[in-house]
This record gives structure tokens, C-alpha cells and sequence, in this order.
């Protein structure tokens, strides 16, 4: 599949917010500027969040700059021009920017400048967005949406772009939808969780002085998965200045997302038609142990009950396998011969278009870590990724990794990178935050976080169709380990680091029923090396 939302292997997810904030914009808006003596602000970028095609603004430029020049948004290059409403300097982001985080470097300004647009899908360029909130903070959100809204439009009727003002005046018609808790009753019953303390009251803007301010810090709350959700009828607005916005006016008391942020993640044929389990006990040298008394969490297409999902063509060692059916599934019928005691649970975040709900998935995963917090161990298995690095996605894994729960997520296939030039970034979350929930600093520390990449049971080496593989200059961080990631089922191939992330989820699952704690998996790209330590993968009796 192709894409760059949260995808299944790759699969695209729906989100509504930002990891973002906005810098204190004081230029070109009613600001004070920079008094004598002082050292001229840093040039920064509003919105901090933008889809391929929209406007975003450069402020505090240096004169050097010019009224009008080039830039680069990754590897891709992008004119600009001065906005005569306001006096920024105004682009478009171009529309085969690569996704998330990608540093923008003017030719007139030295590239240690430190601009950083986040740059989302383009499925997500306008759509709804996801708030989330403490208990205790909705009222103070309620009751202050509108009025800070239309003050802050207001404000900036003269001096702000016009596609700005046009933002916020439907922003500030909208009507707030009604919010909902991460943690459903049924999850969240018999246990006593104690109230998410409320936040200081934000202190009232002081738009008239100063148009852009400074956003409060983002830190993640003590008490995520507790806390209430709804999607913000934003359809229609560019969802990257909703964003940036919504950081500005509501950052200490809000957090945001897109509604969307992945997809599921996807070459004569090694060893066609072989049973599955052929190929985990010819690579991974027969794994021992058999998970009994661990849950495998597959967050995927499928329920319990069934999954819809079909990819319509897939080309595999040149042919063409028309309507294959199931995603994940298969990614739990791969982690079940790897671990067959393990009991499996799905949980279907994604449509049958392998489009995946950012809110459904940060509720599954609040859900998963409840579930730890009384007991039982739990392994999570994420097939799907996307380049937009989602707020509600990162601290609801941190709360399961508080949990010990470990999850492996699929690291992402060439298609993430396609159409990418030297300079780009090519991003893939929750894979790409591997290196953040490692467990100390030491070398060999496990992480609670896997990215897991395809090894090619053809080449016996990283295979072809991971992320990154073929695209010169294009800037790919490695994953944290490989595995298997091609198996037949039902005379039909299903390839890919979607299918390689499910085996290291069955190998944790194997550890955990007989030892303490989770494994150090290391990257090993030897070719003809096999990928995964014996000493981890036949650790039980």
C-alpha cells in the first residue's frame, strides 16, 4: 500500500494535532520588535504544521532574506514571496515534501537556523482534528473557546494574512463537539484510578501586545489514558494552521492531533506456498517456548470477529496477486505460529481501506495499558506507521511502556520514501521514537519500543522493500532490529515489515512467559547472518 499516513505495513492513520509548537511571533502583527541594543529574534515559522500546498510564513526573516527568494523544505525546493498583509515571508509547501519533520533552509540564511515544518499527509490537509483534555481542564476550555478565538481574530484583522483570518473566523463559528474518555467504562471498571489533577489556569493572552504568543510547554500529562477526547469538526480548514493555532491560544490546557496518521506497511518467489511455519523454524532456528500466559495485542484491521481489508494488486517477484485479502489478521496468524500459546486479541483501528483512526488507536493502546495495570503480561503488535509523529500515539505508548508493556512496530516499506529527492526525511511513527523508550543509556539496553524491518529470506539480508533501501540522500534512520517479513497464506503472499514486526511480537511473547523483564534485540545486518539471537529466541524451556 501506498501513502504516508499510519498505515497497516504501510498504512495510514487519521490524526488531529501536533507535536509542534509556535515560537513568540512578534513581527509583522501588532508586535514590539526588537529594541535597541538587542539581538534580532530568530527567524521562525507559522504554522509550525502544514499539509503539501498550503501557505506558511516565515517570520523575524533577515533583511538578507529579501522580499523574495527560494527555499528548501527537505530536498524540495519552494519559492517565496512577501505577504503584504503582514509582512512575512510567504510559501507554499511543495506537494512532494516528504512527510513529518523536515528542516527548511532559506539560501539566504545559514542552515544552523533551526527551522522545522512538520509536514503532514496530504490526506490529512483538511480534516478533522482530535483534542484531548484533562477532566478538570474542559470546563476552563469551554468556556473560554470562543471568546479567545474570536479576540484573537479580532486582533488580527489588520496585520495577518488573509488565509489566517479566514482560519480563525470558521474556527471561531464552529460549536465544540462533545468529548468522550480515552478509557471506556468497560475498560476502566473495577479499577480506582485517581482524578487527573487539573492544570494552572492559563494565563489570559495578551493579544493586543502581542499577537503570537508564546505557547505553555508541552509535557506529558501524569495521567494520559485518563483523560477525555473528541474530533473537532475542523473538515474543510487546513488542519496545520488548527494546529498551530490551537498550540498558541490553548497549549497549556489542550493537546492536538490529525484525525488520520498511517497506513498498514507492505518481488520468482523464495519459497512459495510453504507453510509458515516452515519459514520461522528454518530462520529463526525453531523458537522454543510458547508465550502460554501472555496477550498479544494486534492493533490492526481485524476484531475478534473479522477483517475486512483488501489491497486490490499486489506485485510480488513481478506477478500481480489481484484483491488480496486481511492485514492484521495475518499479522496475528504470523505472531500465533511464532508463539502458539500466546492468546491474541485485535483490536481493529483501521478501516477496510487501511486508513487508521489516530483517536481509535491512542484509546486501544490506553485500553492495553489498563488492562497491565491489573495485571497479566501483554505484548502490543503495531503494524502500521506514518511520517506525522502523533502527540495522542506517543504518550499513550508511554503509558504502556510504564507498564512494562513492550510493543513492536513495523519500521515501514520502500513505498513511505517514494517520490523522494537527497535531503528529505523519510519518517515512519511510532517507529522512528524506538530509541526513546530504551531502558537506560547503555549500549545494549533494551527498548520497550521495536521498530522491526523485513529480512529477505531470498537474500538473507535486509530486504529491498524496506524503508529507505534504494533511495540515495533521502535521510532514513535504521531500524532496531530485522526479522522475517515474507509468508504465504491461502496460496497468497503477504510481505513486508508489517509481517516481520508480528515475529519479534511472538518472540517477546515466548520471553515473557518464562523470564523477568523484556530482551535486547540488536540490529544485525550481516548478510547470511540470521537476524534474531539464539540466545533470545530459544530462552524457554
Amino acid at each position: 500500500m501506498n501513502g504516508s499516513r499510519l498505515r497497516l505495513g504501510p498504512w495510514r492513520w487519521l490524526v488531529a494535532g501536533s507535536l509542534c509548537v509556535l515560537g513568540a511571533l512578534t513581527t509583522g502583527c501588532g508586535g514590539t520588535g526588537t529594541s535597541p541594543g538587542q539581538n534580532p529574534p530568530a527567524a521562525r515559522l507559522f504554522p509550525a504544521v502544514a499539509a503539501p500546498g498550503d501557505p506558511v510564513w516565515v517570520l523575524d526573516a533577515p533583511q538578507r532574506a529579501g522580499q523574495q527568494g527560494q527555499l528548501r523544505v527537505g530536498g524540495q525546493a519552494a519559492d517565496y514571496r512577501t505577504d503584504p498583509a503582514s509582512g512575512w515571508l510567504q510559501f507554499r509547501v511543495p506537494d512532494r515534501a516528504a512527510g513529518g519533520p523536515q528542516p527548511v533552509t532559506l539560501t539566504a540564511l545559514p542552515p544552523q537556523a533551526g527551522l522545522t515544518l512538520t509536514v503532514l499527509p496530504s490526506e490529512s490537509a483538511s480534516q478533522d482534528t482530535v483534542l484531548y483534555v484533562a477532566p478538570a481542564d474542559l470546563p476552563e476550555f469551554q468556556k473560554t473557546y470562543r471568546a479567545r478565538v474570536e479576540q484573537f481574530s479580532k486582533d488580527c484583522q489588520e496585520t495577518c494574512p488573509r488565509e489566517l483570518q479566514q482560519t480563525l473566523g470558521r474556527l471561531a463559528a464552529l460549536e465544540l463537539p462533545a468529548f468522550q474518555p480515552l478509557l471506556s467504562p468497560r475498560t476502566a471498571g473495577g479499577l480506582s484510578r485517581p482524578p487527573t489533577p487539573a492544570a494552572p489556569a492559563p494565563t489570559p493572552l495578551p493579544l493586543a501586545a502581542l499577537k503570537f504568543p508564546l505557547p505553555s510547554p508541552r509535557t506529558q500529562p501524569k495521567e494520559f489514558c485518563g483523560q477525555l477526547a473528541a474530533a473537532l469538526p475542523t473538515a474543510g480548514l487546513p488542519t496545520g494552521q488548527v494546529i498551530s493555532l490551537f498550540d498558541v491560544l490553548f497549549g497549556g490546557i489542550l493537546a492536538t492531533d490529525p484525525s488520520t496518521s498511517g497506513h498498514p506497511t507492505q518481488t520468482e518467489a523464495p519459497y512459495k506456498d510453504e507453510p509458515p511455519g516452515a519459514i520461522i523454524q528454518k530462520f529463526l532456528g525453531g523458537p522454543t517456548g510458547s508465550g502460554k500466559g501472555v496477550t498479544i495485542h494486534v492493533l490492526d484491521t481485524a476484531s475478534n470477529a473479522d477483517d475486512l481489508f483488501v489491497i486490490e494488486s499486489v506485485n510480488y517477484y513481478n506477478t500481480v496477486y489481484q484483491n488480496r485479502p486481511y492485514h492484521g489478521s495475518i499479522a496475528g496468524q504470523v505472531a500465533q505460529v511464532v508463539s502458539p500459546g500466546a492468546t491474541l486479541d485485535y483490536r481493529q483501528v483501521c478501516d477496510k481501506n487501511g486508513d487508521c483512526s489516530t483517536l481509535n488507536t491512542v484509546k486501544a493502546l490506553c485500553a492495553v495499558a489498563e488492562e497491565a495495570r491489573k495485571g497479566g503480561r501483554h505484548v502490543v503488535n503495531l503494524s502500521a506507521g506514518g511520517a506525522y509523529p502523533a502527540l495522542g500515539l506517543l504518550w499513550a505508548l508511554r503509558e504502556g511502556a510504564a507498564t512494562g508493556v513492550p510493543t513492536a512496530a513495523s519500521y515501514g516499506n520502500r513505498d513511505d520514501c517514494a517520490g523522494l529527492v537527497p535531503g528529505d526525511r523519510c519518517n515512519h511513527f511510532p517507529a522512528d521514537w524506538s530509541g526513546r523508550f530504551a531502558l537506560s543509556a547503555a549500549p545494549q539496553a533494551p527498548t520497550l519500543l521495536l521498530s522491526v524491518a523485513g529480512w529477505d529470506v531470498a537474500t538473507l539480508q535486509m530486504a529491498t522493500y524496506n524503508r529507505g533501501m534504494l533511495g540515495g540522500g533521502v535521510i532514513t534512520p535504521p531500524p532496531s532490529v530485522q526479522a522475517p517479513g515474507e509468508f504465504w497464506f491461502g496460496g497468497l503472499p503477504y510481505f513486508g515489515s508489517s509481517f516481520a514486526a508480528p515475529v519479534v511480537s511472538g518472540v517477546l511473547a515466548n520471553w515473557m512467559a518464562c523470564q523477568p523483564g523484556v530482551p535486547f534485540l540488536p540490529f544485525v545486518n550481516t548478510p547470511g547472518q540470521l537476524p534474531l539471537p539464539q540466545s533470545v529466541v530459544r530462552a524457554c524451556p
